[in-house]
């Protein structure tokens, strides 16, 4: 079963919440599924990329191998 929603009104973010909780359990379901799909897709690396990145850079940092970056260059990333 599909459903589909046509309007051309503005919308809050609280009246979209509402709208969203009107759907049934599995189609909210999915919607979430599609959301967190979506978000993974983006650039941002994942909390397991970090932590990942941070144990490899103290490993190296150990070793005496770490790569730096110019305190400038860090800044300009911010």
């Amino acid at each position: 079963m599909e459903n589909t929603i046509n309007f051309n009104i503005p919308l809050s973010f609280q009246q979209l919440v509402d709208l969203v909780r009107q759907l049934p359990r599995p189609e909210r379901e999915k919607l979430v599924t599609a959301i967190r799909e979506e978000d993974l897709d983006e650039d941002e690396p994942t909390k397991a990329q970090i932590l990942e990145n941070l144990k490899q850079d103290y490993i190296a940092l150990k070793a005496g191998t770490l790569k730096t970056w110019p305190l400038k260059e860090v800044l300009n990333e911010l």
